[in-house]
């Protein structure tokens, strides 16, 4: 029994291990991986891509009064219009695509941290 343990283990560690070593090197080439993609699936956010890359889901906001510091940044190649804030650099940190209800999708371009 305990063999038959150590096995499953040994098995489960190993497929998370190769699950973020495939992230790690997803994201080291500017792709978004499947956790992120997964992520976005669940939370009902559309795929936005900008000039043929993959954008990466940051997550859902609620923005009462947040909709009023954004501007339109550019469209994405399925046409939808993507914001950014008032005063922040091109490219920005942070681009958003607005939905229904004052909730606002965040999103950023994939790059490892200290290449930023």
């Amino acid at each position: 029994m305990k063999k038959k343990r150590w096995i499953t283990s040994a098995i489960l560690t190993i497929s998370i291990s190769i699950l973020l070593l495939s992230e790690f090197m997803m994201l080291s080439s500017q792709k978004v991986g499947l956790i992120n993609t997964s992520y976005r699936f669940i939370s009902g956010a559309p795929h936005i891509s900008t000039q043929g890359q993959t954008l990466s889901y940051q997550g859902k906001m609620q923005a009462e009064d947040f909709q009023d510091n954004i501007e339109p940044y550019l469209t994405s190649d399925d046409g939808t219009t993507l914001y950014k804030a008032f005063g922040t650099p091109v490219p920005p940190p942070w681009i958003y695509v607005k939905h229904e209800n004052n909730t606002v999708f965040r999103y950023k371009y994939p790059r490892l941290p200290w290449k930023m």
